[in-house]
């Protein structure tokens, strides 16, 4: 959905979240201290090639970019050189995240939902932050100008703190619906119960007993088991549907106060660029939102199925996605 121009950037902050995950998520049970400390000299190495990057330009990056030699951070790197905007610090944030949850969630799972949420802020909300930024670069003529003329027009706090907040709205959905797609993962692999744990004490339900039925072993009363559990799935699957609605409800706010906004500021040319846009909302805006579609058909899915997690159906792509993904465009909506 992304210019093809714009596309390796988008690849490059996925990767670089997916290379953190690889160190969140690669604790053991029983792990020794030494082996903690290894895992969080890794999180230094990526904090040290972030500011590698922070410091490139068209002058030094023949001699910089020697030492920035991972495909996730050539590709930021690349996105810096291109004089697209960028803040490391979001980027630092993201790996800040990471190391809270191997340091004091890994081995333990949440103790709320909240914690769920507050990971998804550190993490796929700043990618969504990210690509806003560099959507919006002064750069991009012919694409941004659109959006930077609306954001910088008097009194459009508002519509700022909107697109902010979607953003937010949906990495919180999506952290959530991860964790749920993830549970039978960390259950089998890594002995650990990614549930939140007042939800299970909220239906008396032991942790021990959830995660033997989660690793597929015989537990007593298990259609019991069963059926509290899909109780508690469908607990914090309803708060991810929340989130995804209240982004929803902003977007519609947004698209609406762009267009105003434009009129109000007796701004011509900018309400006929505006109108020409599908539902006169600018893509350099929007395309950030897309990243929530796949949360969005996870939790159709999951409600399909009794919000039962280990149903085998829901294992299988979507083949909806690519669908869903061009109507989304189409129609400016998630």
């Amino acid at each position: 959905m992304y210019p093809e121009y714009l596309r390796d950037s988008f690849i490059g902050l996925k990767s670089f979240n997916i290379e953190l995950s690889k160190i969140s998520f690669a604790f053991q049970p029983g792990a020794t201290s030494k082996s903690k400390e290894l895992n969080n000299l890794k999180f230094l190495f990526w904090s040290q090639q972030i500011d590698k990057c922070s410091q490139l330009n068209l002058d030094n990056a023949a001699s910089i970019l020697l030492d920035i030699n991972e495909p996730s951070t050539i590709l930021i790197g690349d996105t810096i050189l291109k004089n697209l905007v960028l803040n490391p610090e979001m980027l630092k944030q993201m790996i800040t995240s990471h190391q809270h949850f191997y340091n004091e969630n890994s081995t333990v799972g949440f103790r709320n939902v909240d914690e769920i949420c507050s990971f998804g802020e550190g993490t796929h909300s700043q990618i969504n932050y990210l690509m806003q930024s560099i959507l919006l670069s002064p750069s991009l003529t012919g694409f941004s100008n659109i959006g930077i003329d609306l954001l910088e027009l008097p009194n459009s706090n508002d519509l700022r703190n909107t697109l902010t907040d979607i953003s937010a709205h949906l990495g919180q959905a999506t952290s959530i619906s991860s964790f749920l797609i993830a549970l039978k993962y960390f259950a089998t692999k890594k002995q650990t119960l990614m549930l939140p744990s007042d939800s299970l004490i909220k239906y008396k339900l032991p942790e021990e007993v959830v995660l033997r039925y989660l690793q597929g072993r015989e537990v007593e009363e298990q259609m019991q088991v069963k059926e509290l559990l899909k109780n508690v799935v469908f607990d914090i699957a309803t708060l991810a549907n929340d989130h995804i609605i209240t982004a929803r409800t902003k977007l519609e706010k947004a698209t609406k106060l762009s267009l105003k906004l434009a009129i109000e500021n007796n701004k011509p040319d900018l309400v006929s660029a505006l109108k020409r846009e599908k539902k006169s909302f600018p893509e350099c805006l929007f395309l950030p939102y897309i990243s929530g579609i796949p949360t969005i058909l996870y939790l159709e899915r999951l409600e399909k199925y009794d919000f039962d997690v280990l149903h085998p159906k829901l294992a299988f792509k979507d083949w909806r996605l690519a669908f869903r993904l061009w109507n989304a465009d189409r129609t400016r909506s998630v």
